[in-house]
């Protein structure tokens, strides 16, 4: 597998682990997070960054494959 790629995908799997780790603190003990006073916005937010961690790899997974040539134009030039 491409390091480029291998490295892309470790970067966005962190992403994706970094979010589920602060939503799980917030949700499990906001008594820890005092110093937010709006929980409910800082959750919305790491939502948002789980969510396009996820979609990112998913987009990778439907369009970077090493292992099948690439795919050919629509058009074809005569």
């Amino acid at each position: 597998m491409n390091l480029m790629y291998k490295a892309l995908l470790a970067h966005f799997h962190a992403q994706r682990e970094e979010a589920l780790a602060v939503i799980h603190l917030y949700l499990s003990q906001p008594v820890g997070v005092a110093d937010h006073s709006n929980i409910l916005k800082e959750l919305v937010d790491w939502t948002k960054k789980l969510s396009e961690a996820e979609e990112q790899l998913e987009c990778l997974k439907r369009n970077v494959n090493f292992n099948d040539p690439p795919p050919q134009s629509e058009q074809t030039q005569e």
